[in-house]
């Protein structure tokens, strides 16, 4: 987030759909800001989602973990790995919004509340989060409200037409967009989000609302070209492709450069 507030330098980070402290450790290590674990449509189920979380926090980079949905038990489940943040997919009403926060923030004592304090649900119990941070569980409960990145995708025509007043609910720290989701709910093939003005004036749209609120922007790229284009525009937080991604893209390039031999 620190990062994010210099204009001149974009937040790059990387996206892992397999599972295993290993790969991730790997890719945390290629000089990436924050690297996302995708529990959303990723392959990584709850024990590997707390060692990737682990493995990418112990070489100084941000975990962020992608929740199936908004749901209590998931926030909790995934802030309790010690992730620095989440972001969560299909965010449509300002009123989902609202909950998510308060699934991701401990209650406030009232004898410690103010004006710009945000209680929420969160239960404490789990160990993991405090030492995650090498702190006690007192002082973890006391400072994580402030230090937890609240993210949301808006990828749906509906999240689109409430993404001004989305933006401006306390706690949400940035809108990231799903093009292809978005795209895909505009009524359009979901690859084809590039090629259609529609959906690019949406995207200016959240652009737009999240700078209006004065919280962080976030987009999907799949290249360096992307990630400079979006940066250019305005947006603050772009991944850089994805694990599988770099895989496909590798293994398909040599493979064909084999072609006229193989076949």
């Amino acid at each position: 987030m620190a990062a994010a507030r210099n204009p001149r330098k974009p937040v790059v980070g990387s996206w892992l759909m397999l599972p295993g402290a290993s790969l991730a450790r790997m890719v945390a290590q290629m000089g990436y800001d924050f690297v996302i674990v995708d529990c959303e449509h990723g392959d990584i189920a709850d024990a590997a989602m707390h060692s990737s979380v682990g493995a990418i926090a112990a070489q100084g980079v941000s975990p962020i973990v992608r929740i199936p949905a908004p749901e209590n038990w998931l926030v909790k489940r995934t802030l309790d790995t010690g992730a620095h943040g989440i972001l969560c997919p299909m965010m449509s009403t300002p009123e989902e919004a609202k909950a998510l926060v308060s699934y991701a923030k401990f209650p406030v004592p009232l004898a410690q509340r103010t004006p710009g304090s945000i209680s929420g649900v969160r239960g404490a119990g789990s160990p993991f989060a405090p030492a995650a941070f090498g702190q006690g569980m007192g002082e973890y409960i006391a400072t994580a409200n402030r230090n937890t990145f609240i993210a949301v995708q808006i990828e749906t025509v509906e999240g689109l037409g409430n993404c001004e007043e989305i933006a401006k609910v306390d706690g949400i720290d940035m809108l990231f967009v799903g093009p292809n989701d978005l795209c895909s709910s505009m009524g359009y093939p979901a690859l084809d989000h590039a090629n259609i003005p529609e959906v690019q004036e949406a995207i200016k749209r959240v652009l737009a609302a999240a700078k209006a609120a004065g919280k962080y922007a976030g987009m999907f790229c799949t290249s360096a070209e992307q990630v400079k284009a979006r940066f250019e525009q305005g947006f603050d937080f772009m991944n850089l492709g994805a694990d599988v991604v770099a895989l496909g893209v590798w293994n398909g390039v040599e493979l064909g450069k084999l072609k006229d031999i193989r076949s």
